[in-house]
């Protein structure tokens, strides 16, 4: 490597320690398969308030009666709204968040794809020019999905496809397996744990950080479930993004050094690219939040007096 380049300090080396933290768990699959419902009963163990996200035209309503939950409703899916949409329960203080469906912000209309494809046909140099323009907006909503201070549940549709079976007793019957989620295809690295929902409410977990679901097959997802993954989440040393990481960007009575300690908390508990609002109410992220006040801060900062002259020999 040359020596001449300049390179950001880097941090010591230091004894790793377990610690708790919100759980990014996802549940794909076809439509009827429970997605909703089981991400409302895992949520209902892990804290109320619950917000959810609805971009399925209110039918997360029709389980209401059986678990109680806020609900925002999406027609169309630009990224951007998602990410205010993030802000706004981070700032309401939800502890569990539910995105449903979180395909819709990839494949839904003004999705990612949709605006991708349409600077495409736009002649503004194809796909990858699109890609170059939009990546940054996906970018944020997952880093703003990692540094949410609370639980989070996505849901993705999945597409479909038809198997033939046969029962105990020797009839054929047609059944629907999960192929692969709306999503693009390195999703599941965002989350400690995704969920495959099959027939007759099982789920199965090829993906979990969580020792106690890897690789099994859970039947009646619901309340146990989510027992179990919050006390695999509550397991160490907390270190949870804080909702009142916000709150003091945004007091009017931030001083520069306070700031400063903020952002060395805002660091240790990776939560820079956490959705906020800043003083306006217009969606940012936290360390967008942060430089901005600071900036502010310093500009209104009353200018260094001079000195008072020696007094005469």
């Amino acid at each position: 490597m040359s020596s001449g380049s300049s390179l950001t300090p880097m941090p010591e080396f230091r004894p790793a320690v377990k610690e708790s933290r919100p759980v990014r768990l996802a549940f794909e699959g076809p439509s009827g398969s429970g997605r909703t419902l089981t991400s409302l009963l895992v949520a209902a163990e892990d804290g109320e308030p619950i917000a959810l996200i609805d971009t399925e035209r209110g039918m997360a309503a029709k389980y209401a009666d059986r678990v109680p939950f806020h609900t925002q409703e999406f027609t169309r899916y630009d990224p951007r709204s998602l990410f205010a949409a993030l802000a706004r329960a981070a700032m309401r203080g939800s502890p569990v968040l539910i995105v449903d469906t979180y395909s819709a912000f990839w494949s839904g209309e003004d999705g990612m794809l949709d605006k991708v494809n349409g600077e495409a046909r736009a002649g503004y140099g194809g796909t990858n020019a699109g890609w170059s323009k939009y990546r940054p907006e996906d970018r944020a909503v997952t880093e703003a999905l990692a540094a949410y201070p609370g639980h989070v549940i996505v849901t993705l549709k999945a597409r479909a496809d038809t198997v033939i079976e046969t029962d105990p007793r020797g009839r054929q019957y047609a059944r629907r397996i999960s192929v692969r989620p709306e999503q693009r295809a390195d999703i599941e690295y965002d989350f400690v744990a995704v969920g495959t929902l099959g027939p007759v409410a099982t789920v199965y977990f090829g993906k979990s950080r969580i020792p106690a679901l890897a690789g099994e097959v859970v039947e009646q997802p619901g309340e146990d479930l989510g027992r179990t993954i919050l006390a695999w989440a509550d397991d160490g040393v907390p270190n949870w993004p804080q909702r009142s990481f916000i709150d003091r960007a945004r007091d009017p009575d931030a001083t520069v050094d306070s700031l400063r300690e903020l952002w060395s908390e805002i660091v240790t508990a990776r939560a820079a690219g956490m959705a906020a609002l800043d003083l306006p109410d217009q969606p940012i992220t936290l360390a967008e939040l942060v430089t901005n006040r600071g900036k502010q801060l310093r500009a209104f900062a009353p200018a260094p007096q001079p000195d008072p002259p020696a007094p005469p020999a």
